[in-house]
């Protein structure tokens, strides 16, 4: 299996636990308030047996067709015949748009961070984040993941941190917020969307050259970790905000209720977890562009990324909008993953990866889900 670079174990989980903690996990808790602390913990268990469940499904894909990213995996197990290259070309755009504006979200969440610190105007703000943080991905996929092995480490620091400090403060009522299917939904979809790593998992396989064992526990360990984190940021801003979450960045509130140093630690915590989901998706979004037009890694990450900054600058949406709406069209392409797997499985003849929670029954449970998910990626709050 071909791979630019070798990851270490610990490197291929903090791939998986970067990728995770972003734009998502610091937009649960601002769903999170509208549903109570049960359904919180319920909910985070389930998006973890989904997640394992359906990124082991798109290992053993990428792994059946030598590390590819989905697209020319859907292009090699999915479509036939003369039309072929025009529905590779299609998934390529459809595709490559909702990690585009994926990323669009992620630049604005950063440059949320820099007007606060800096003071200056949200464009500039933009176009900077997306100069420091696309640094580490144009040096190649090796640099991502040591970047991502000391951010996680760093994260870990902090929320130990800002979880202590919390229960200091006077204590507050859990959210107790009455059952409404809408912000039920919701909050499923972006609770999966947060623990989710689609991406990292293909750069796994290919990091870890393909070993079979490395990468299933590597799966189990950093969507274990990933959950644990949605849970503790979760609980611990519900905790230090009275359940009153009313901004889109709610770790930021959490630090202006604990003090002048919580605000500097919370920024820190919201910078680099949408970082750590920047590099890996745009790390992502280069090779999917490098697969389908064959130039060279560097040029390909300029050309994958400069609309999103343009998206960003122009498009005119919010943070929570955006990753909403690419929470959605990510599950909605899931529905294709599961049926190009189960071609790709039939073609091998055996599952490597996935054995068992590979079957017909866990992919029609993974289409049922998915659906659920992209429902509630749209549906109004209540």
């Amino acid at each position: 299996m071909k791979s630019e670079a070798r990851l270490s174990k610990f490197e291929a989980i903090s791939m998986i636990v970067g990728n995770s903690i972003g734009t998502g996990i610091i937009a649960v808790p601002f769903l999170a308030r509208k549903n109570s602390l049960m359904t919180v913990i319920i909910l985070s268990l389930v998006a973890y047996c989904i997640n394992v469940i359906l990124h082991l499904v798109i290992a053993e894909l990428s792994y059946n067709n030598g590390g590819k990213q989905l697209v020319k995996s859907f292009e090699g197990e999915l479509f036939k015949g003369k039309s072929k290259k025009y529905f590779s070309w299609l998934m390529f755009v459809v595709y490559g748009l909702a990690i585009m504006v994926g990323v669009s979200g992620n630049i604005m969440g950063g440059a949320e961070i820099f007007v606060n610190w800096f003071h200056i105007s949200f464009a500039s703000a933009q176009v900077l984040y997306y100069v420091l943080a696309g640094v580490v991905v144009f040096m190649g996929m090796k640099a991502v993941g040591i970047a991502q092995k000391y951010s996680v480490i760093l994260l870990f620091a902090i929320v130990g941190i800002m979880s202590i400090a919390t229960f200091t403060l006077p204590k507050q009522p859990l959210v107790s917020a009455p059952f409404m299917f809408n912000n039920f939904l919701a909050l499923y979809s972006m609770t999966v969307f947060a623990t989710s790593a689609n991406q990292a998992v293909i750069q796994v396989v290919k990091g870890l050259n393909g070993d079979v064992k490395e990468i299933r526990s590597t799966i189990f360990t950093g969507f274990a970790i990933s959950t644990a984190f949605v849970l503790l940021v979760t609980i611990t801003v519900l905790l230090g905000c009275n359940g009153e979450v009313d901004k889109q960045l709610a770790y930021m509130q959490l630090g202006e209720n604990i003090g002048s140093w919580g605000v500097v630690l919370a920024g820190i915590f919201s910078l680099f977890a949408l970082l750590t989901t920047f590099w890996t998706h745009t790390l992502a979004l280069r090779d999917v562009v490098h697969e389908q037009v064959g130039l060279d890694n560097k040029v390909c990450w300029v050309l994958a990324t400069i609309p999103c900054i343009l998206f960003a600058i122009f498009g005119g949406s919010s943070f929570i909008v955006l990753t909403r709406l690419m929470s959605g069209v990510v599950v909605l392409v899931s529905i294709m993953l599961v049926l190009t797997y189960g071609k790709s499985r039939k073609r091998a003849g055996k599952s490597e990866i996935c054995g068992v929670v590979g079957t017909v029954p866990f992919q029609i449970i993974l289409v049922i889900m998915t659906i659920l998910s992209a429902v509630g990626a749209v549906i109004p709050l209540s």
